[in-house]
């Protein structure tokens, strides 16, 4: 029997945003699209160190720790406990409910005319995944 229609599940999958392939076979419900993933602390500290690198590079020249006026009053972007404890930026584990993560989704953080320019594509996605993993801080 050919089952060339196998070959389309990839693409399928792809699609329509199914986890097919991550999510052991099964497709993954909208509440299950927002969990956090397992992973371990290396990971989590790995992707932690990513984000505040990006923070570091596009966001601290506004609001940075060391400026005397950060803009929008928000000077500790650098300070990830913080960040993560202030639930009017970050909801962790939801982007979706992040107001954080509606401004770098919608490119209006950082801006489009910032002195560094705004986050690329892969920026973006690892904020998205900081959220998501639950807004860890690195173990330093």
């Amino acid at each position: 029997m050919n089952k060339w229609w196998l070959a389309l599940i990839p693409f399928v999958a792809a699609l329509t945003g199914v986890g097919f392939w991550a999510g052991g076979g099964r497709s993954a419900s909208p509440s299950q699209a927002e969990s956090p993933p397992v992973r371990t602390e290396a990971r989590a500290a790995n992707l932690a160190d990513a984000v505040r690198d990006i923070f570091r590079a596009k966001c601290a020249g506004c609001h940075g720790p060391d400026l005397p006026r950060p803009r929008g009053r928000f000077g500790y972007v650098l300070d990830l406990n913080r960040l993560a404890a202030d639930r009017e930026k970050i909801v962790p584990g939801r982007p979706a409910e992040s107001e954080l993560w509606a401004l770098v989704e919608h490119d209006e953080m950082p801006p489009p005319h910032a002195p560094r320019g705004p986050l690329t594509p892969s920026e973006k996605e690892a904020v998205r995944a900081w959220i998501a993993a639950g807004a860890p801080d690195s173990v330093k």
